[in-house]
């Protein structure tokens, strides 16, 4: 009896071979990209402000941006809801034509941001921009954003709108091919947002103006995914 069993071994091994490779030669790994994408209000008016000024020294320069700084912030932490931050401060030298002496120049960058539904400020922070821009400061960007949270939300919505695309494309290809959509081998994600609609730019006024008005429009936040999926015999 015991040679009989020695050699059933190597027989019923050579025999699941070929059951092994028609199980592999019926599967089809599946390689597929999608993008997906939502639009959506901005929950936040974003202004964005330059404070320069031009003094024959340094000192001078500074003391004047310094002091309109203070003055904006001032201003602006009087509002409700509004957030006030500065950016990057910066001074330099530079010889206008014709003159010999140097003219020193500071500037210093100034964003408010405020909650606002649909990205639309209220009067309150408009008349302040007006404001702002009556005392001397240039008025860069003025746009409807989204906050952290609210980018994250709809980032989330971008996702899943991306892979709703790539179940869609994957069922449609495993039709043709006459299989059936089987196991996800690989997932990847990759979230990316469009650039936000560019918004007004307002020049400097030196006298008292009707204040600036903002109608922004929806924000397009994108994601893509690639994937590796199995592609099943519809025998199986």
């Amino acid at each position: 009896m015991a040679p009989k069993i020695i050699y059933l071994v190597p027989v019923l091994s050579a025999l699941a071979l070929p059951a092994a490779a028609q199980t592999a030669s019926a599967q089809t790994n599946l390689s597929l990209s999608a993008e997906g994408s939502v639009k959506v209000e901005p929950d936040e008016a974003v202004a964005q402000f330059n404070v320069q000024a031009d003094a024959p020294n340094a000192a001078a320069a500074q003391a004047k941006v310094n002091q309109a700084m203070s003055k904006a912030l001032a201003a602006a932490k009087a509002l409700p809801n509004v957030v006030a931050t500065t950016g990057g401060y910066n001074s330099y030298a530079s010889t206008p034509n014709g003159q010999t002496r140097p003219q020193f120049t500071a500037t210093q960058s100034l964003t408010l941001t405020q909650p606002d539904k649909g990205g639309v400020p209220d009067k309150a922070f408009t008349d302040l921009l007006g404001q702002l821009q009556a005392d001397g400061l240039l008025l860069n960007g003025l746009s409807g954003e989204l906050s952290d949270a609210g980018r994250q939300s709809a980032q989330r919505d971008a996702i899943r709108d991306a892979l709703a695309h790539l179940r869609a494309e994957a069922a449609d290809i495993a039709d043709t091919l006459h299989k059936k959509v089987g196991a996800l081998k690989q997932l990847s994600v990759n979230g990316a947002s469009a650039p936000l609609p560019p918004g007004p730019r307002v020049m400097m006024m030196k006298a008292a103006a009707a204040a600036p008005q903002l109608a922004p429009d929806k924000v397009t936040i994108s994601a893509s995914v690639s994937a590796q999926i199995e592609l099943t015999s519809t025998g199986n």
